[in-house]
């Protein structure tokens, strides 16, 4: 694993916004490490496009900027000069030959970060969580090497039902931000607007809806270990983030889905878990 002083200026990106893809990526050969951090250095310039901006208008401006960059690429131009993702995303593409439309797809998934409107229903929730990281799993596994039809199903599932985690896990986070990803659906039936996220005392109808999500992953996880002897293993380091998704999902099952407990606050990956699913080969 390599030291602080040795990261690329994509791979500290990853580091710092987006740890879980970090360590996955560990585990991957020293030439596709390299690349897969590019490639996760693009998903954290647009995942954290919301955030970096004053206004939606903006936000929209940078996916745009974005597109139009991907889009020069595809036809073989360069992208511009000195910029510290743009330009290793530009060679990553080019050597791997890497498709267009799967970062298009991810660009299009984003625009729903700059509104405030949440998911209508699960299903839309599902086809977010989807949409902002099914693509990603499927350019990686480019990358590694594999591009069998079950590899890239496994991956898509996967990586659903870590995005799926993930919404669960950020459920009090947003709500102080004053953003809330529940379905709306699921708030109205259980009579829950976006203060009592940040309340203590609604726990338990805010548990109900965060189990539904957090058993809407497992479902995409069991999904996927149905092909655990047909997949690609040399996908694993794609793979993995099942297993972070597991002790994600065991820890709010012990404190039965309360998003204020403090384990569930406090919860980071588990190393240990990746190391042993790696060392078994399994996801």
């Amino acid at each position: 694993m390599p030291t602080d002083k040795t990261l690329s200026y994509s791979a500290d990106l990853v580091k710092r916004y987006d740890r879980d893809r970090f360590l996955t990526a560990m585990f991957a050969p020293e030439r596709a490490r390299d690349q897969l951090l590019t490639l996760y250095a693009f998903n954290v310039e647009i995942a954290r496009i919301r955030e970096t901006v004053t206004e939606p208008m903006i936000g929209q401006m940078r996916l745009q900027w974005w597109r139009d960059v991907l889009t020069a690429i595809a036809a073989g131009d360069g992208p511009p000069k000195g910029h510290p993702v743009a330009e290793p995303l530009a060679a990553l593409i080019q050597v791997q030959s890497l498709p267009l439309d799967p970062f298009l797809a991810l660009l299009e998934a984003r625009e729903q970060d700059l509104s405030d409107d949440p998911p209508a229903t699960m299903n839309d929730l599902v086809r977010y969580c989807r949409g902002s990281s099914a693509g990603l799993a499927v350019l990686g596994l480019k990358v590694i090497g594999v591009d069998d039809e079950v590899s890239c199903e496994t991956a898509e599932s996967i990586a659903t039902a870590w995005a799926l985690a993930g919404i669960a896990r950020a459920v009090r986070f947003l709500a102080l931000a004053g953003r809330v990803m529940l379905p709306t659906a699921a708030m109205s039936n259980q009579g829950l607007a976006l203060q009592d996220l940040q309340n203590p005392e609604t726990a338990k109808p805010v548990a109900d809806i965060v189990s539904e999500v957090c058993n809407l992953a497992r479902d995409h996880l069991a999904k996927a270990r149905e092909n655990r002897n047909t997949v690609d293993l040399k996908g694993l380091p794609i793979f993995l983030p099942a297993t972070l998704a597991d002790s994600y999902l065991d820890m709010f099952a012990r404190a039965e889905y309360q998003i204020f407990d403090s384990r569930v606050i406090r919860q980071r990956p588990n190393v240990a878990r990746l190391w042993w699913s790696n060392w078994r080969k399994r996801y």
